[in-house]
């Protein structure tokens, strides 16, 4: 038999839910009208005087929110809801009052809410969450007479809300596009990590991208025909990646985050694990010389490793810098993305970290601002998206362009002005007393030119040389503290900070 059309159960719940509040506005005296077509209100009550019978030109506009299941936080005695934005707008821009009807069709049972009176203010609605009570606010024929003083304004006349400012704001998070159709899972004996590849680097391999859960390795990969089929203690088995990936246990979730963030570290040669920072960083180079990356649309590229320059002997090696990235993966409405988090890593030789590392760490921090995290990103988001070519294989999990959203909230930068005089935020002071003379004497004690250290901020602007190198300093010019604050350029007239 050819396959038929098919209905879903939360269509039959919806209309459940829709028949409920129709039989609970007859009870209370009122009639209701659905809406063939749905934009965020499924239908309207029509107010009736309760004594005489007539309609009193009064109306109500209805969401239902329909569910089998419990409502988020819900108890014997309430619950809680988060609104759509577009939805919430919607709702608050007409000059109709809005209710929200919540309901268990199941159990008949209702309760409402009138939106404008839960939203009063900015602070409610940059919430959008939305408390009920179950107790208070059933919806039966006891909120006949509330309906009524709800249909009955104050005032008269139509409001229409001034012309929108969109905005595309542009996120750290990197959308998953691809993966590997299976996941490979087997019993094993190593309980822990060090053991576990002692046991692959005796058969003279070294294997990532995979992972120990609950005596269970898990790869991506064939265990039967790969190395890692030394950790297995049984027959390996076999499960499809989207029993995984939209799983809703949270330690399924953990794990799965897990397998990919491991699978990510193995598929890039240029990069390098480091343990103690829980980051990656691009190695050095052979020659020790610069390497630039991330080439691509919104950079041109920056510099990912490079030598900074001694500040007495500006043709000795000081240190040198690796662009670093910590990454999260985490499910969002159903998608993974990879949340982008650069970093830096300091070294005296491309793989010995720097002993002044988390001053120059701290330093840079200090200075950091919007563009040079936005710069940082994108040119991660390129090194990350990079297509196979003749010379590497197609990597299992690949990713598209970080992901934008349009907001119907903006702010003309024509209002934007200088900021007060003061007014620099909790992050840019120095908790330590003498904290930026103790900065500059650690930095001088290791013969730091933090000159370059700059460019890793500035470069892409000012701060890259025609190489592709960060510039060095010339002899006896004067370097520029790590510690030293900056003026506020970003606070100018017509710029701001990231939003």
């Amino acid at each position: 038999m050819a396959d038929r059309k098919t209905v879903t159960r939360q269509t039959f719940i919806g209309e459940k839910g829709i028949a409920l509040i129709e039989r609970r506005c007859l009870e209370m005296g009122h009639l209701f009208h659905p809406r063939r077509v749905d934009h965020g209100i499924d239908g309207h009550i029509d107010l009736v005087d309760p004594d005489s019978r007539a309609v009193l030109n009064m109306t109500l506009l209805v969401q239902s929110k329909a569910q089998d299941r419990r409502f988020s936080g819900e108890t014997d005695d309430g619950f809680h809801y988060l609104c759509d934005q577009r939805d919430l707008d919607h709702w608050l821009s007409g000059n109709s009052p809005v209710i929200l009807v919540f309901s268990h069709p199941g159990s008949d049972e209702a309760w409402w809410v009138e939106v404008k009176a839960a939203f009063p203010d900015a602070v409610s609605r940059a919430t959008r969450r939305v408390d009920i009570d179950k107790h208070t606010q059933r919806f039966d024929r006891d909120a006949a007479q509330a309906l009524l003083r709800l249909a009955m304004s104050r005032t008269t006349g139509l409001y229409l809300r001034p012309a929108p400012i969109t905005e595309v704001l542009t996120t750290n998070l990197l959308p998953v596009i691809e993966m590997p159709s299976t996941v490979h899972l087997a019993p094993t004996v190593f309980a822990d990590y060090r053991a576990a590849g002692d046991a692959l680097e005796a058969q003279g391999r070294r294997e990532s991208g995979w992972i120990l859960r609950d005596k269970l390795v898990l790869s991506f990969r064939d265990l039967r025909d790969s190395p890692l089929r030394v950790l297995c203690d049984g027959d390996p088995e076999r499960h499809e990646t989207r029993e995984w990936a939209d799983s809703d246990d949270l330690d399924t979730q953990h794990r799965f985050a897990d397998l990919l963030s491991r699978t990510v570290q193995d598929s890039y040669p240029e990069l390098r694990w480091h343990k103690n920072r829980k980051h990656m960083h691009f190695r050095a180079t052979s020659h020790l010389g610069p390497r630039k990356a991330g080439r691509g649309h919104g950079s041109r590229g920056r510099t990912v490793f490079g030598p900074h320059y001694s500040k007495s002997d500006p043709q000795r090696v000081g240190y040198y810098h690796h662009a670093a990235l910590r990454t999260r993966f985490r499910r969002l409405d159903g998608v993974w993305y990879c949340q982008l988090e650069p970093d830096y890593c300091f070294t005296t030789d491309g793989y010995t970290e720097y002993p002044f590392a988390d001053r120059l760490l701290a330093g840079i921090k200090r200075l950091d601002r919007h563009p040079a995290v936005r710069g940082w990103t994108r040119v991660w988001a390129n090194y990350l998206r990079q297509e196979a070519d003749l010379f590497t294989e197609a990597r299992p999990v690949q990713f598209g362009e970080l992901a934008t959203m349009t907001v119907e909230r903006g702010i003309d930068d024509r209002w934007w002005g200088p900021a007060p005089s003061g007014a620099a935020p909790e992050d840019d002071q120095d908790p330590s007393a003498g904290g930026q003379e103790s900065l500059d004497a650690v930095l001088a004690v290791a013969d730091a030119d933090t000159q370059d250290l700059l460019s890793l901020l500035q470069e892409g602007e000012s701060g890259e040389s025609d190489d592709g190198a960060p510039r060095r300093r010339s002899p006896g010019s004067k370097a520029r503290s790590a510690g030293l604050r900056t003026p506020r350029q970003g606070r100018a007239s017509g710029a701001r900070r990231g939003r």
